[in-house]
């Protein structure tokens, strides 16, 4: 299936695909992050856990995706970009 996505995201641009670039070139915390907070269905304590992180660590991270680069996890459609973003760049 990812095979299937990947032309798509390759050809779209928007605010996740803003900030997965930008932190990709940075070191790639930043997506990480937002790939363990997806794979735990939101739960911070949990996807903080999987970081070996403080879940309050784990809260700024995902500030800063929303203040930084306008990522709103509470839309579902914006979830479902970051998951399939995160899954192609294989980082999680």
């Amino acid at each position: 299936m990812l095979d299937a996505v990947r032309p798509l995201w390759e050809a779209g641009s928007g605010p996740v695909h803003d900030l997965v670039r930008a932190d990709l070139a940075a070191g790639g915390e930043l997506v990480r992050t937002l790939g363990a907070y997806v794979d735990a269905s939101g739960d911070v304590r949990r996807a903080a856990e999987r970081l070996v992180l403080h879940p309050n660590t784990l809260r700024y991270r995902l500030r800063r995706a929303r203040e930084r680069h306008g990522v709103d996890l509470d839309d579902p459609d914006t979830r479902l970009l970051v998951t399939l973003a995160v899954r192609l760049t294989g980082d999680v």
